[in-house]
């Protein structure tokens, strides 16, 4: 029996229910259960249902978009689009074991799934989902190991003309096989809960990323000087030491926006405290660090010392604030400060209390806050995290286990310090940055890939994570840039800087015992290359500025895999190596030791060398040298791209923008400027100015239009990029005389630039 509900429908079969959910034309969602009910969503939905259009007549059921065909007595479904090609097939569905088979049709690759060492391309594997403390259980990561410290149960079926998503919205141990026991079966489930899940269909994967994201949620707007460089060491051990590093910085003229203090700037590893001895006057040292244009992060681990008199502890244990064991008593593991107790973020009134916490600190002038060991870690255990029998209670005083909300705990505790800082600081954009998480867990905070090693297969292994990140909602990414564990060298951290230097979250990290990993550390020539890129970096912050405005309002990630924008081209389908940074930059780094040459794929149209401006017919591979001071990069016709003046740190001096226009192509871009911040701009205080190329076989026009004006235009320059020494460029009705870089003063944002070729 079919049952129109308010948003959808409802079937019962033999053996349960079958809620179909709308969430639009594109969106459906597919709950399971026994009683007909369901079942509560977890907090990654950050949408309602929506009452669309659709119609059913006996077993099918159609949307704008969809057609489902319904198994009435064993609740499988198929899934069409309106043209009626199969998109998606059940071969079984199992309630009782909460698992389901699907038939793998079309798909050439599977690909989401967050962070998972491995190639992008995870057709043909298996994985699992459990937040987990890797280096706590391994040595090293590596391809063998399936849990990681993020769950993010959301992949991607993709060929040249379909695609689609499918998100398993199951907080429990979830589990994937994606063709590895049978080639044409992907099968997924769960340890508890319910077989809930979304459907999304385009024929775009950038449309399915989009939808996702609306599903839920996309990244705020960060901090636009949270974007430059960040330096951090386990630890910088005293005062002395950080003000050291922040003095070198400086006077090596290396850009620094960013510094850290890892566990040991607390009294006893008690978190909410500072080490006065080691510290001292700490509220003075974090106005000087500031006055020389740094923002202090500070970690905050949930682990809370059992200790008699510490007032964290003493308010969570008078407040009954902490996860229970089985037997009803307060849960005691082990971390950095010995004995601890968890507080249990599935309560708001705790998630409040939590974030409360965080006012000293911020008093103090402390402006980011970075949450580790919340998978949660515990060292006691087998399992080096918290007991699955550990116990919780949600606000209406109902008993959750430990199972359920183990994969959520790191988004619960990023929830509790977004909130809390922001109603603390309610205008002011503070940094979070989380180990642990969850899907959704990307409305709240930014991520890091974990403990990685100075070998490497890492530098190599983390651009697949990057943009499997990114397919699953997570655009402000990074990894320890040189390798976290061991010992690293002066060629690991100049290519390993090269790489960061195009992603999101550009931090320098190494754990205590390993040999300082500074830019400075190996000598002259590292020095040089590593402060040439980290320069780099500071000259496209504009840019990545406004990628990651593109990933606030339509879930565009910064980093893409290349199939993102050429799904047409099944060449870029296992790609590992080359990334695109946005739509036209292409990022080929060095992943090899002793390597000075390179292949680089270059997808259809053409490309420009970035460092010489030779340009390249694209649909094809090439061969390119890579000498230790250089990094292949490619800027595809028809970009424009916004550069910026170095300087020391964001806000060191008056902002200067070049619009760089690379000739052959069509092409348009918005700029968008705020001023990096504060939320002004979700009032208006914003400005948004748009360049528009037409590039025909006679002549270039380039018009540029100010479309929205609410925050102040800094001094802006054009600069042509493949211009023919021939050709002239006029201006409003003048001809232009260019200098040598051929660029152009607009000060006048209304332009109207004629190339004739």
């Amino acid at each position: 029996m079919i049952k129109k509900t308010e948003f959808g429908y409802k079937i019962e079969g033999e053996k349960g229910f079958l809620n179909i959910i709308f969430y639009d034309n594109n969106i459906v969602r597919f709950a399971y259960s026994n009683d007909g009910e369901i079942p509560v969503s977890t907090p990654a939905i950050a949408v309602e249902p929506k009452d669309i259009e659709c119609s059913q007549e006996g077993n099918i059921i159609k949307t704008k978009s969809l057609i489902i065909e319904i198994d009435k007595e064993n609740l499988q479904v198929s899934i069409f689009n309106k043209n009626g090609e199969l998109l998606n097939r059940d071969i079984n569905v199992d309630l009782e074991k909460c698992e389901i088979e699907k038939e793998i049709i079309w798909e050439k690759g599977f690909y989401g799934l967050g962070e998972k060492y491995g190639w992008v391309n995870k057709k043909g594997t298996e994985t699992s989902n459990w937040n987990t403390d890797v280096m706590g259980i391994f040595p090293v990561h590596n391809a063998t190991i399936k849990n990681y410290h993020t769950s993010i149960p959301f992949y991607i079926g993709l060929s040249k003309k379909l695609c689609y998503g499918i998100y398993f919205d199951n907080s429990f141990r979830t589990y994937f096989d994606l063709g590895k026991t049978k080639d044409n079966v992907l099968k997924f489930g769960a340890d508890g809960g319910y077989l809930d899940y979304y459907f999304i269909y385009d024929d775009k994967v950038s449309e399915v990323v989009k939808a996702y994201t609306y599903l839920t949620g996309r990244m705020p707007l960060p901090r636009k000087d949270f974007l430059g460089y960040q330096q951090c060491r386990w630890s910088y051990e005293n005062r002395e030491e950080l003000m050291e590093i922040a003095k070198r910085m400086r006077a090596e003229n290396i850009p620094c926006d960013v510094l850290y203090l890892d566990i040991d700037y607390m009294k006893d590893y008690k978190v909410f405290t500072v080490d006065s001895d080691k510290f001292y006057e700490f509220k003075d040292m974090v106005s000087k660090l500031k006055d020389m244009g740094f923002k202090l992060v500070v970690i905050i681990d949930p682990g809370v010392k059992v200790e008699d008199g510490y007032w964290v502890y003493e308010q969570g244990k008078e407040n009954d604030f902490y996860i229970k064991d089985k037997n009803g008593e307060v849960y005691i593991g082990e971390v950095w400060p010995g004995r601890a107790v968890f507080p249990d973020f599935l309560r708001e009134k705790v998630r409040k209390w939590w974030g409360e916490l965080h006012l000293r600190l911020i008093e103090d002038g402390v402006e980011g806050f970075w949450n580790d060991m919340n998978e949660p870690a515990d060292f006691t255990t087998e399992s080096k995290v918290v007991p699955e029998d550990t116990v919780h209670f949600n606000d209406q005083g109902e008993e959750k286990s430990h199972a359920e909300i183990h994969n959520l705990y790191g988004m619960l505790e990023a929830i509790a310090t977004y909130e809390g800082v922001k109603r603390i600081k309610p205008n002011v954009r503070l940094f979070i940055l989380t180990r642990a998480a969850f899907a959704g867990t990307q409305r709240y905070a930014a991520l890091w890939t974990g403990d990685n090693t100075s070998i490497w297969e890492h530098l190599e292994a983390s651009m697949p994570m990057f943009m499997n990140l990114g397919l699953s909602g997570y655009s402000f990414i990074g990894a320890d840039v040189g390798g976290f564990i061991g010992d690293g060298n002066g060629e690991l951290l100049t290519r390993w800087t090269q790489l960061g230097a195009f992603t999101p979250l550009f931090r320098n990290h190494s754990v205590k015992g390993s040999i300082n990993q500074e830019p400075w550390c190996f000598g002259e020539e590292v020095l040089e290359n590593t402060r040439k890129f980290i320069k780099i970096r500071y000259n496209f912050i504009t840019y990545l500025y406004n990628l990651m405005r593109e990933s606030s309002i339509n879930g565009h990630p910064a980093i893409r895999p290349l199939f993102y924008h050429y799904q047409d081209d099944e060449e870029t389908y296992n790609i590992n190596d080359q990334f695109l940074f946005g739509e036209n930059i292409l990022i080929c780094p060095i992943t090899r030791p002793y390597t000075r040459v390179r292949m680089v794929y270059l997808p259809k149209g053409i490309w420009y060398d970035y460092w010489t401006l030779e340009r390249f017919e694209g649909g094809r591979y090439i061969i390119k040298e890579a000498p230790i001071d250089s990094m292949p990069i490619f800027i595809k016709a028809g970009a424009i791209i916004p550069t910026d003046n170095v300087m020391q740190y964001i806000g060191e001096k008056e902002q200067e923008i070049t619009i760089n226009c690379y000739l052959g192509q069509d092409g348009e871009y918005t700029l968008y400027l705020d001023d990096g911040i504060s939320f002004d701009y979700e009032k208006g205080k914003y400005t948004e100015i748009k360049f528009i190329m037409k590039d025909s076989e006679k002549e270039v026009s380039i018009t540029s239009e100010v479309i929205k004006d609410g925050y102040k235009i800094p001094k802006m320059k054009l600069k042509i990029l493949g211009l023919d020494e021939n050709s002239k460029v006029i201006m409003n009705g003048e001809e232009l005389k260019l200098d040598n870089e051929n660029t152009i003063d607009i000060d006048k944002l209304n332009i109207d630039i004629k190339i004739i070729k």
